[in-house]
Formats: structure tokens, C-alpha cells, sequence
């Protein structure tokens, strides 16, 4: 996301092109998760196609496991290192800017769009005064306003908090103290850790149902912001081991095994009713599916992205306005293409290319080049976007 905000360099200035191509990835593959929910049997999104397909739920699910719990272990890595070179203030007042403007802008705009194009699906007859008086109000109490947004708002929390204990305790120099080092070499208890915070987080419905609720006008709760905080503050633990990027990334097949054989036992999980061990075991599968999942990501990114890339690098600026863009494309290309008489395979297929392609043309055509447009889609000050967008002089 490195259009919306850079931490891909660290302390020394260096950037690692590795972790910056394994971020935009993770943002990228919102695109066909979003495309494929509308043929998801027995899920209803915004839109849904009369045909369902079972191979592109099962591709829903696969990309569902393991890409925000990855996102978030990067973003936890990432801000470690700003924190390491910039310190709690400036970080909190730079993440407070490029989540929190974006997700103002795009919610009372295109998500306002998009649920129009939702509701007009359901309901052709509707006004535009029945939209606004008797739809949308109840809408904004809902949360559907942030929709697809929902994580601009809890990693933002996630930085709150990480930036207070930073403060409050003086940095994160005694977590360097910790025999993480040895750890590290194996990466056996980075896993079992994230074990024990999920099944912890299961539990917090049994404390009271307040935890689990969602916090209006949001879709955030207790509990999902514990689950998204476990594993931005794993992320963190992650950053304080030297060289802990390479160390965990690994394209090994036995790490790959090991996550498909979690994939496949999750999904055989979710097709029975569960007593609470099965469901204590899911808790902790998913955990490691996530982690096997992070370990792969980065190795492939390392192995294949090490080095600068022309590609790479005009996707990395792109990613954040494709993502904040793609759900208003994905609804209004996939309202329109599920009246035409093609498969859903083709069908969604060019919706996920169109998804990409409509958002990744408008960044690099309009949104690089206007200050008030990179303010808005990518949070970037505009001092800063003026700056940049200004030709060089001698």
C-alpha cells in the first residue's frame, strides 16, 4: 500500500522490496475475494449472481483464511520499524491522516454508491427520497458505510495501541531482552503464541456479550479487534528479531503442506456443528493456516521481488486506491454482468480484471497527479502530494 502510506523502509532507509511486494499482493487479492463472493453458494453479499458456484466459494474461503491475518503480521513488522525511526507521535499523526481521511472519503462516497446499486438490485423501484430517508440511516447504524473498510479502522486502533504502550513503556527495548532469538530459528513459538491468542479470543463471548457486539457505526467489535490486534502485536514481536523478515519467509514444501493440510481440515471443521474442543482446535488451526500462509507469502515475495521492479513498484503505488476503489467496481461491473447469459467462471474473471484494471488506470491517471485526490484516496498530506507532483527543477 505503499500509495497510501511507505513503511517499507526501515530505520536505515533501505527499502525491502520483498515486503513491499508481499503487502500489495495481500491488498491486491481483495479484488477476486470481493468478485467471487457474489457466486458463493449460500452467502449473501452485496449483489448475488442466480448461479452459484462452488469452486469459487471454496477460492473465497482460501483467500479468506489467511490474507488480513497476514496483512496485519506485515503491518505490526512495519510499524515497529517507523516506530524504531520516528517515534510514537509522529507515527499515530501520520497513520491518523492516511487510514482515517481515505476511509472518511470513500465511505459517505462510493459506499454510499455502492449500496444505492445494492439496493436498487433488490428493490428496482425504489426513490432516491425512500434511499435516503429510509434506507441509509439504518445503513450507517449497521456499519455498511465501511463495508470493505472495516480494516482501516481497526488497524488504525491497532496503531493507538501500540503507540501508547510505546510511549508508555519507553519503546520496545525489553522485548529485545527475550530469548525470542532462538525462537526465531525454529518458529515454533510464534505459531503456538498465536494459538493461544486465538483461542483466548474465542473465548471472550463467554465473558459477555458486549465483546462481541458491533460498535456502531462500524462492523468492529471486541473480539474482532482482538483477533486483528493479535496478530499486528505478533508483528511487532516479529520486527524485534534480527533479519526476522527473511528468517520466517520460507517457500519450503513443507511449510506448504502444512497449510494445505490445514486448509482442507478447516474446511471439513465448518460442515459440522462443533463441540467447544473442536471448536478450541478450528481457533488454533486457523492460527496456523495464518502463519503458514505469512510464511509462504513472504518467501515467495523474497525469492521472486527481492530487487527493485518497474512492475512491482507501479502496483505498490497503485494498491491502496485499487483496494479502497475495486469494491465500487467489482458491485457495479458484476450488477451489469450478471444480466448477460455467460458462465460465472467468465464472468468472474472479467469482473476480477476489471476490478483491477478500472482502479490501477485511475490511480496512475488521476489520482498520482492531483495533491487533492492523493489526500483523499491515499491520505497523503498536501504539502507533501504538492511537492511531489511539482517537476523538478535546476
Amino acid at each position: 500500500m505503499a500509495g497510501g502510506y511507505d513503511d517499507s523502509k526501515g530505520g536505515g532507509g533501505s527499502r525491502d522490496h520483498g515486503l513491499d511486494a508481499a503487502r500489495c499482493f495481500l491488498m491486491l487479492l481483495g479484488v477476486p475475494y470481493h468478485a467471487a463472493l457474489i457466486y458463493t453458494p449460500d452467502y449473501h453479499w452485496l449483489i448475488d449472481s442466480a448461479t452459484e458456484n462452488a469452486a469459487l466459494g471454496l477460492f473465497a474461503d482460501f483467500i479468506h483464511t489467511f490474507r488480513m491475518p497476514a496483512f496485519f503480521l506485515i503491518s505490526g513488522m512495519l510499524t515497529a520499524k517507523s516506530l524504531r525511526s520516528g517515534g510514537p507521535r509522529a507515527v499515530l499523526a501520520s497513520r491518523a491522516v492516511r487510514l482515517l481521511v481515505p476511509l472518511a472519503a470513500v465511505a459517505i462516497s462510493l459506499n454510499v454508491f455502492q449500496l444505492w446499486v445494492s439496493t436498487l438490485a433488490a428493490d428496482p423501484g425504489l426513490s432516491a427520497k425512500e434511499f435516503f430517508t429510509d434506507v441509509l440511516p439504518p445503513a450507517v447504524a449497521r456499519g455498511e458505510l465501511v463495508m470493505h473498510l472495516w480494516f482501516l479502522i481497526e488497524l488504525f486502533a491497532c496503531v493507538l495501541l501500540v503507540c501508547a504502550a510505546h510511549a508508555v513503556g519507553g519503546g520496545f527495548g525489553w522485548l529485545a531482552r527475550l530469548p525470542i532469538n532462538g525462537w526465531a530459528v525454529n518458529g515454533r513459538t510464534i505459531p503456538a503464541l498465536l494459538c493461544v491468542l486465538m483461542v483466548g479470543v474465542l473465548g471472550l463471548d463467554n465473558l459477555s456479550p458486549w465483546l462481541v457486539e458491533k460498535v456502531p457505526p462500524t462492523t468492529t467489535s471486541a473480539a474482532t479487534l482482538a483477533v486483528s490486534f493479535s496478530y499486528f502485536a505478533v508483528g511487532i514481536l516479529i520486527a524485534q528479531v534480527p533479519g526476522g523478515t527473511r528468517r520466517f519467509a520460507s517457500t519450503r514444501w513443507t511449510v506448504a503442506l502444512a497449510f494445505v493440510l490445514c486448509f482442507l481440515t478447516h474446511q471439513a471443521l465448518a460442515a459440522i456443528d462443533k463441540p467447544m474442543a473442536l471448536r478450541l482446535f478450528d481457533q488454533a488451526l486457523g492460527a496456523v493456516l495464518a502463519w503458514t500462509a505469512f510464511r509462504l507469502v513472504l518467501g515467495m515475495a523474497q525469492a521472486w521481488f527481492s530487487g527493485a521492479s518497474a512492475v512491482v513498484r507501479a502496483l505498490s503505488q497503485a494498491s491502496y486506491t485499487v483496494y479502497l476503489l475495486h469494491h465500487a467496481v467489482v458491485v457495479g461491473v458484476g450488477f451489469l454482468f450478471l444480466a448477460l447469459p455467460w458462465r460465472p467462471a467468465v464472468e468472474f474473471a472479467a469482473i476480477t480484471v476489471l476490478g483491477l484494471a478500472i482502479p490501477f488506470l485511475i490511480h496512475h491517471a488521476a489520482v498520482e497527479k492531483s495533491p487533492v485526490l492523493r489526500f483523499l484516496l491515499n491520505g497523503v498530506p498536501l504539502r507533501a502530494a504538492r511537492v511531489r507532483v511539482q517537476p523538478a527543477t535546476s
